[in-house]
């Protein structure tokens, strides 16, 4: 676990920039998973296990972007 936090928190992914974190964790999850897709937003959705009616559905929702400054000015 701690080498997949640490290769999850090497990764740059600025707000508005998440592509590269994104891929590597659809790689992590996609052995685990049904399905994984990516919406027109750029999230990325998840899903396992069998859609019953009246069956519980459980959400996980978490971020992937990072804290990031852009310069655009130095003096």
């Amino acid at each position: 676990m701690k080498s997949l936090i640490q290769k999850l928190v090497e990764i740059p992914g600025p707000s508005g920039f998440e592509s590269q974190i994104r891929e590597v964790i659809r790689k992590e999850v996609e052995p685990l998973a049904g399905n994984a897709q990516v919406d027109n937003l750029g999230n990325l959705i998840v899903s396992w296990g069998e859609v019953k009616a009246g069956g519980l559905k459980i959400l996980l929702a978490a971020h992937m972007d990072e804290i990031g400054l852009m310069v655009t000015h130095i003096d």
